[in-house]
């Protein structure tokens, strides 16, 4: 009975960290609460030990609670394992010393992507995206990179959903090789994407740069365009990637 228990106690206390997945950054005790369906006092509890453990901290100044720095941790640790972080990383910071804007990768989950490495500008005025943050994949420049090569019907269910972008959009992403965005997500921001493809032929990552549209609207975004262009083109290619599989890309895709 005692194993039982202690297996709930995990299940419910894993419960209260994925209320966090769908983007929200805090919480009230009473709103964790309903989330996971219990009550206030054995909510508490379970709180009071993810926070002991570092995984939830509460604010004292509005006594909501946020996620705990070692998920960040451990977080940091999974992505430095993955490849496409390792061979992308210096690429990144070229592009990030070229333009001083913020710039980053972002991978598909499901039906989302997640930032899983990025590098800030250092410009008072910048786009900040927090690695782990997740975002639909039919909004922004790096969402309709992942989304264009996806199967068709997987496309067809997700514009159903939010129609935001179209077919002849996606397609127009296809044959150029990249996507910009005008302030989509973020009021004022625009963003520049291109894919990244692995040795099967996959669009494993997009490669996207942001910055404010006031300071790079105009002949800066073509540079941008270019720079983004020929650093995913080198990340494949260290990926394996072989042009010859280019045709194949989209068909590959789960």
């Amino acid at each position: 009975m005692a194993q039982e228990y202690n297996v709930r106690a995990v299940d419910r206390a894993l419960q209260v960290l994925d209320l966090f997945a769908d983007g929200a950054s805090n919480f009230t005790l009473t709103e964790i609460a309903r989330g996971i369906e219990l009550s206030p006092s054995t909510t508490l509890r379970l709180l009071t030990t993810l926070e002991k453990r570092n995984y939830i901290y509460r604010s004292e100044e509005n006594h909501r609670y946020y996620l705990g720095f070692r998920l960040a941790q451990i977080s940091n640790l999974a992505f430095d394992n993955m490849d496409i972080i390792r061979i992308a990383r210096p690429h990144l910071e070229y592009l990030n010393k070229l333009f001083n804007e913020s710039t980053g990768l972002y991978v598909r989950k499901g039906d989302r992507r997640i930032c899983v490495d990025r590098i800030e500008g250092t410009r008072n005025l910048r786009s900040v995206v927090q690695i782990g943050s997740n975002h639909i994949l039919t909004r922004g420049a790096s969402g309709r990179v992942l989304l264009a090569y996806l199967p068709e019907e997987r496309i067809r269910l997700l514009l159903e959903s939010d129609p935001y972008t179209t077919e002849q959009a996606l397609e127009e992403v296809r044959r150029q090789g990249f996507a910009v965005s005008r302030a989509e997500r973020e009021p004022g921001v625009l963003s520049v994407a291109a894919p990244a493809f692995d040795a099967r032929g996959m669009a494993a990552a997009a490669v996207f740069v942001t910055a404010p549209l006031m300071r790079v609207e105009g002949g800066r975004v073509d540079e941008i365009v270019q720079k983004v262009l020929e650093a995913s083109k080198k990340i494949s290619r260290e990926m394996g990637y072989s042009v010859t599989l280019e045709g194949n890309a989209r068909a590959k895709q789960k």
